[in-house]
């Protein structure tokens, strides 16, 4: 058995005094009613089970998804992973507290701590493992141990992660459909957005209505016909959003970008300003010094593009690999397939490189000069191939703002 998950099984998670709100709520500098209206909607769910263990949920398409490619398959065998989420994935899980959802996710977590970990939802807001970050945790082996502890910690999990995700404004204003949309997805913004400012309004005995809330306005919760002429004219400008009628992260993304364009106010807020500038604004690509034609690599490093940064440390790894007097540091660095795993930031570059030499590593066993040359050449091309990709983006002007 998985120590943590050994560990996660004993129990003795603590209740919350409700102290969590009031701190937060400071911090946060918005009425803590909003606070406890969200938690009483979204964490309504128990956060630890009779025997004190912590209420979890484990995810079958998620898995899959988390899991390396050369695992995968193994995980289907095991009926542990799945690539689409259907409500067949829950048969035989039983109802939140059961030994089943335990056994489940331990087997998960033999096959793959990490993904295993990240491929459940945890406590009573039941956050995903895979936001373990995004709730201020720096991996999600501490996130669900902290979990397990506190109510406490569940619920100042919960709000980092809504700070976190750029909704600080929304609570603040009480924007309760900003809040659902972001939260819950596109399919009940309504739904939950109701229950929200219901369960604020008993809480307050006032109108929960947003604070200077306009409904014109065009923001994150919105949907539409208006929604998807504002996402048709942002992709004839050369912004790169789905036209579905659905104001969701991706959108505002754009709306943001724009902004940043045009010089507004970036608050992903579609106002009357932002509205005038959009209907005058010509094309990216059509505007002088609009081509990106002739941009290199070269260009995005010196501009300071994060992700050619990290492949450029790949590419690093990789000729390091290649070079006799680096083997003994890259191979102690690397330690092997599952060792290149533990590189912060570049996850899912790593599981691409594990699984295209895995099947190497099973051939040349423990000759370290072999499997020095495979790690190389794995890495080294995989490094071009992410550089050439957001290169390609960026020359489609998929990287705006």
């Amino acid at each position: 058995m998985s120590t943590i998950i050994k560990k996660l099984r004993q129990g003795g998670g603590q209740p919350s005094d409700g102290s969590v709100i009031s701190l937060a709520a400071a911090r946060m500098e918005c009425e803590e009613a909003i606070l406890h209206a969200i938690l009483e909607v979204e964490a309504k769910g128990r956060a630890f089970d009779n025997e004190g263990r912590l209420i979890i949920l484990p995810e079958k398409h998620v898995f899959w998804r988390e899991l390396p490619k050369a695992l995968r398959a193994k995980a289907k065998r095991l009926g542990l992973a799945v690539r689409k989420w259907s409500r067949a994935n829950y048969k035989g899980l039983g109802s939140s507290g059961s030994d089943a959802r335990w056994d489940q996710l331990e087997a998960m977590a033999r096959l793959h701590e990490t993904a295993g970990l990240r491929s459940a939802s945890y406590g009573g807001p039941q956050i995903m493992g895979f936001n373990a970050e995004l709730c201020g945790y720096p991996t999600v082996q501490e996130f669900v141990l902290a979990l397990a502890e506190t109510e406490a910690a569940q619920a100042e999990a919960f709000l980092t992660y809504l700070e976190k995700v750029g909704l600080l404004q929304a609570i603040r204003d009480r924007d309760w459909r900003a809040i659902a949309r972001r939260y819950n997805g596109p399919g009940q913004v309504t739904r939950y957005a109701g229950m929200m400012k219901s369960a604020y309004e008993r809480i307050t005995k006032k109108s929960g209505r947003g604070v200077g809330f306009n409904s014109s306005l065009l923001r994150l919760g919105s949907d539409g016909y208006r929604v998807k002429a504002l996402q048709e004219r942002l992709v004839a400008l050369g912004y790169h959003v789905k036209p579905d009628g659905d104001f969701g992260p991706a959108t505002r993304r754009q709306v943001v970008a724009f902004q940043v364009d045009n010089g507004l106010s970036p608050d992903g807020v579609v106002g009357q300003k932002t509205s005038e500038q959009l209907e005058s604004a010509v094309p990216i690509n059509s505007q002088p010094g609009g081509t990106r034609d002739n941009l290199t690599v070269k260009d995005l490093r010196t501009s300071g593009s994060q992700t050619i940064k990290q492949a450029d440390r790949l590419t690093g790894l990789g000729v390091g690999a290649l070079v006799t007097g680096g083997a003994a540091t890259v191979i102690e660095e690397i330690g092997g397939a599952a060792g290149i795993e533990t590189l912060k930031g570049l996850s899912n570059s790593i599981q691409q490189v594990s699984a295209l030499i895995e099947p190497v590593f099973q051939l040349i066993g423990n000759n370290k000069w072999l499997a020095l040359v495979a790690i190389g050449v794995a890495v080294f091309m995989l490094a071009r191939n992410i550089k050439l990709r957001r290169l390609h983006d960026a020359r489609e002007w998929r990287h705006v703002g």
